[in-house]
């Protein structure tokens, strides 16, 4: 085996995969071979997109980093302490408008313009004051800046603008009339007083609730009042409401003689009336009906009901009172009912004036007491017989008179005519008297009826006298008819 002086040197750069070391094994003295590049390091970057810390082997085994340094040395310092590369961040050099904003949002759009120093103006979002007093209200000024308004320092106090200048003033609220202001500690307290409008009031849409009170002249109990239910009343007394006394949907109570008038001097119309509304189609109409106060009890009497027409004044003629049933279209029209209790309380018409202006007497008798002039019949008439007491007439009224012709009549001589009229029916009553105007003794006249049909009757004249005729005076006959219908 050669000495190892005499080996040729190989150079660590001129090792190759053949080139190898002995190696032996102390405990079974075997010899092996050991590749000698597998002596020098081998570099290699495991992680993933990063930056290699190392450039390169140089003669197999000098190993070549890269060195860390501030690419920016405002931003970023590098120093070794202590074995340790210490990395620190400069927040002052931190440039925000090279930064990205999409994510954090710390920049959100303004832009200041050039370096603020001082008061910050109000064209940079300032408001350019050094110092603001406590209790002062920023406003813009006339010169278009934000100033700061007096002190607001007293109880009620409120910055309010002013039309003339622009600027707003710190003053407080006024009270107007009706109305009282209170100025807290922080509060501003407005109370209503109406003792008095000072113009019309108009509640628009809503309503005025009254409680329990009264709308009157002089503020007192008495005027008009609205109960439970809507009832109104009118009451000039001031006593005291109760459910009991109000029954009406209007109410008129008090103790004044009057408690209802129409119409004034100073806007008179010739004519005044009170309605009912008029019903639906397909609806009857409403009844109306005024009635007197009934008795409270204790054998008293119920109270009258007086209806007066107007009186007149000098030659002028009283107002007439007139009751008027109701018209009808195609119908018939009403009757006028005059209508009375019997002693057991039944309810029953007297007297009805009908649709044809008959007057019935329905119940109890027609009673003429005290008469001036008895049963005055105005539709009365008069006629006159032609040529003998056997000629006809016609006369078509309820009364008259008829005229006989002037001729004698001879002794126990019976002569008789027919009468015409158109009121009469079969079952008329007639009564007949005789105006006797002859002059001749012991032959008065005497007249009867027969044969009643309807629309004519048969009258009778006779002479009773045994001998004597009569004279040619005409005599008359007074009629009066009675009909059933």
């Amino acid at each position: 085996m050669a000495e190892i002086t005499s080996l040729t040197t190989l150079a660590k750069t001129s090792a190759t995969a053949n080139d190898y070391l002995l190696i032996a094994n102390s405990s079974t003295k075997a010899a092996k071979k050991f590749p000698m590049q597998s002596l020098f390091p081998v570099f290699n970057t495991i992680s993933t997109d990063a930056e290699d810390i190392w450039v390169s082997i140089t003669n197999k085994n000098q190993l070549n980093f890269k060195g860390i340094k501030s690419g920016d040395t405002g931003l970023l310092t590098v120093a070794t302490t202590s074995n340790n590369i210490v990395l620190t961040a400069l927040e002052a050099g931190i440039d925000l408008s090279v930064c990205n904003n999409a994510t954090s949002g710390f920049i959100t759009g303004t832009d200041f313009t050039g370096t603020v120093t001082g008061q910050c103006p109000v064209i940079k979002g300032g408001t350019g004051l050094a110092a603001i007093t406590k209790g002062s209200v920023l406003y813009a000024s006339a010169a278009n800046v934000i100033a700061a308004s007096a002190a607001i320092a007293s109880h009620g106090q409120l910055l309010i603008g002013n039309g003339a200048t622009g600027v707003p003033v710190v003053t407080t609220l006024t009270a107007g009339s009706n109305m009282t202001v209170t100025n807290g500690a922080g509060t501003i307290t407005l109370a209503a007083s109406l003792s008095s409008l000072a113009a019309n009031l108009d509640t628009g849409a809503y309503n005025i609730d009254l409680n329990t009170n009264y709308i009157s002249n002089d503020g007192s109990d008495r005027g008009l009042y609205i109960h439970t239910a809507g009832k109104v009343v009118i009451n000039d007394s001031g006593s005291t409401l109760t459910s009991g006394n109000i029954t009406g949907q209007l109410n008129l109570q008090g103790t004044t003689s009057t408690a209802l008038t129409i119409g004034n001097s100073g806007a008179y119309q010739s004519s005044y009336s009170i309605l009912t509304t008029p019903s639906a189609s397909g609806t009857v109409g409403a009844a109306l009906q005024i009635k007197a106060a009934a008795s409270g009890g204790g054998d008293m009497a119920g109270g009258a009901l007086n209806l007066y027409a107007g009186a007149a004044t000098g030659a002028g003629a009283g107002g007439n009172a007139a009751l008027i049933a109701g018209d009808a279209e195609s119908g018939n029209a009403g009757s006028a009912l005059l209508r009375t209790y019997t002693t057991g309380g039944t309810l029953t018409t007297a007297l009805t004036a009908d649709r044809s202006q008959d007057v019935t007497v329905n119940a109890g008798s027609l009673v003429i007491t005290g008469a001036g002039e008895g049963i005055v019949h105005t539709n009365s008439g008069i006629v006159t017989q032609a040529t003998n007491h056997a000629t006809g007439v016609t006369l078509n009224t309820t009364s008259g008179v008829i005229t006989l012709a002037a001729v004698a009549l001879a002794a126990t001589t019976n002569a008789e005519f027919v009468f015409t009229n158109s009121t009469l029916q079969i079952d008329s009553v007639v009564l007949l008297t005789m105006q006797d105007e002859n002059t001749t003794n012991n032959a008065q006249l005497a007249c009867s009826i027969h044969t009643i049909a309807n629309g004519s009757c048969k009258i009778s004249v006779v002479n009773p006298h045994s001998s004597g005729a009569s004279s040619a005076t005409a005599s008359k006959i007074h009629f009066l008819i009675i009909n059933n219908s």
